[in-house]
């Protein structure tokens, strides 16, 4: 498990160089993704503006100025599962975990948020993004 704890300066700061160093993320978003997200743990919401499947900025709280196309939203607890190397059932991927918010109406999962054409349209390259926390979460496992 990484030294930081999840969502301060230092773990994103982590997590950007994980994802800027994954070879699986320069097949998947080499020159496509370059959308910009939001990740919102808790009450604290991170920006990632991406180009071409890097992170090129983390903007914390981010504000009007700023620009994303979609988000992905959850309490802090759903994340902390989330990142874990071996995560529980449904908080394992983003679209299970979503299903779970917006068709069961269950708490406890992650909920997408803003453009799905442009969630789909990214998918691979968005879920490899997410699925990257959990690298760097557990120093490069999983």
């Amino acid at each position: 498990m990484a030294d930081t704890e999840l969502g301060t300066h230092e773990w994103w700061e982590s997590y950007k160089e994980t994802v800027n160093g994954d070879p699986e993320m320069e097949v998947r978003g080499h020159d496509k993704f370059s959308e910009n997200f939001y990740v919102e743990i808790g009450d604290e919401r991170v920006l990632l503006e991406m180009d071409g499947g890097e992170v090129e900025n983390l903007v914390p709280n981010p504000t009007m100025n700023h620009q994303w196309s979609f988000g992905v939203e959850g309490d802090r607890e759903t994340w902390e599962e989330f990142v874990q190397e071996t995560p529980p059932a449904f908080n394992h991927e983003i679209i299970a975990s979503h299903y779970r918010t917006a068709v069961r109406n269950e708490d406890g999962h992650l909920q997408l948020t803003g453009d799905n054409k442009r969630i789909f349209q990214h998918l691979r390259a968005f879920q490899r993004t997410l699925d990257l926390m959990r690298v760097a979460h557990n120093d490069g496992g999983s």
